[in-house]
């Protein structure tokens, strides 16, 4: 605990300013770095040895890379789930530890080796399953390059677009990893990737986590840019045995087709995606779809650049359990802190509209608020929550008024290798919930990032 806690003071301490302009910025893909511009001037220190390890004296395109991150996060609630689940007052510190190895062998083969640790203490609270991983293989893969086409075979981390269907999984503490295929081509007029994956099951233990046999995933993503916009196509196939809705369990073959228009022009930027989905789902016929849409305008020339925004969703529900069709749409492998850092609410069954305002008081800090007014979209569906999972409680009650729900949050970025974050969140309990049985929630989220 004390090197780790001595590298924080040093990183603390260190001037936000202090990084070479053409320093590149830390990503949270650590795999999108590259660190190949060391090779053409002074290191000046052992740690621009470590982002850069020549390994031909003649070859500036073969070295090794080494890194990583830790974060320390609590998470704090009161009533989580609207009381509606055991264990719902207390306290979760989820500590997350990354060190990663990035080879570059040639212009055409590189390697990257990423090794993780999850781990949580409780207070009131039972474990999650996404809380603790001692150790494993978080991501371990290699590229192979030829001209515009490049092939990723192996355990790695995955998101598609906006992370709305497929993403990381960043706000929990494990983070989300595919074992697989990823194939891509782009060049001047095309940009089309391809992929076929299983989702690596989270376990305990050390260095037991394998791709979930029961779970298949794989699809197209074609991307697009035109003048003022850019555009995606994709579609995504999902196979998934024993999936539930509301209190039915089935094996479920779902194909999602997708469209995402997103650009910034002006001030103005928008994001804008639409999904239909079909399949079966045990003897039922899937027919599902839903609807995205986020806009905003930032006033650069006022003081803190504040920026409005506005967003709007809807997901179908299933109007009638004895009827031949599913229509819950299913999101997937989503980004659950979607709509606020609490992830308590899934994108599924509902509609919602969310004003949001976000100031920039000083330049590495950012200040943003929203108000979420959720619906669920059929009162013959259940209301859907982290996990995507329906709370059984609001089947056969009244109404479709779910909750409104404040949000507050502060980014803080030190410096480059450090930065903090706060959040705060409170869910009005609405008429599905309280006649379900459940109150009002209360949520609150501290943590320190950093990378090196």
């Amino acid at each position: 605990m004390k090197p780790a806690l001595l590298l924080l003071a040093s990183l603390l301490l260190s001037p936000a300013g202090s990084a070479q302009e053409s320093e590149p910025a830390f990503n949270s893909n650590r795999w999108q770095e590259n660190y190949q511009y060391l090779a053409k001037q002074p290191r000046k220190n052992v740690y621009d040895n470590f982002k850069y390890l020549p390994l031909l004296s003649d070859r500036d395109d073969v070295y090794l890379s080494l890194g990583g991150n830790f974060r320390e996060r609590l998470n704090s609630y009161n009533n989580d789930l609207f009381g509606l689940k055991p264990h719902n007052d207390g306290q979760v510190f989820l500590h997350r530890f990354l060190v990663h190895a990035d080879l570059h062998a040639s212009e055409q083969v590189r390697a990257f080796i990423q090794l993780s640790s999850y781990l949580s203490d409780t207070v009131g609270l039972n474990k999650g399953s996404l809380d603790n991983n001692s150790a494993d293989l978080q991501q371990g893969f290699v590229d192979l390059h030829f001209q515009t086409v490049t092939a990723r075979v192996g355990r790695q981390e995955f998101a598609l677009g906006s992370s709305r269907l497929i993403s990381v999984r960043e706000g929990q503490n494990v983070r989300r990893a595919f074992d697989g295929v990823h194939v891509r081509l782009k060049n001047t007029y095309l940009d089309v990737e391809a992929f076929g994956f299983e989702e690596v099951e989270v376990k305990p233990a050390s260095f037991d986590d394998q791709g979930n046999t029961q779970e298949k995933l794989w699809g197209l993503n074609s991307k697009w840019a035109f003048k003022p916009t850019k555009a995606e196509f994709y579609y995504i196939g999902l196979q998934r045995q024993a999936a539930k809705y509301q209190t039915m369990m089935a094996d479920e073959t779902r194909h999602s087709f997708g469209t995402r228009v997103f650009g910034k022009q002006s001030g103005w930027d928008w994001n804008h995606e639409g999904i239909y989905q079909t399949g079966r789902y045990g003897s039922l016929t899937i027919n599902a779809w839903t609807l995205a849409s986020l806009t905003g305008y930032t006033f650069n020339s006022l003081k803190w650049r504040p920026r409005l925004g506005l967003s709007t969703n809807i997901a179908s529900g299933d109007d009638n359990a004895k009827d031949k069709q599913l229509n819950t749409f299913n999101s997937l492998y989503p980004n659950l802190s979607y709509f606020e850092e609490a992830a308590m609410l899934a994108p599924q069954n509902f509609f919602n509209i969310m004003p949001n305002l976000a100031l920039q008081p000083l330049t590495n800090v950012r200040v943003s608020v929203d108000w979420n007014f959720y619906w669920r979209l059929s009162k013959n569906d259940a209301v859907y929550v982290r996990g995507l999972n329906p709370l059984p409680q609001t089947l056969g009650v009244n109404g479709q008024f779910v909750t409104h729900a404040f949000s507050g949050n502060v980014d803080w970025e030190i410096n480059k290798y450090v930065s903090l974050g706060f959040s705060y969140s409170h869910f009005f309990a609405g008429q599905v919930i309280t006649e379900a049985g459940g109150h009002d929630t209360d949520y609150l989220r501290s943590q320190v990032n950093v990378a090196f």
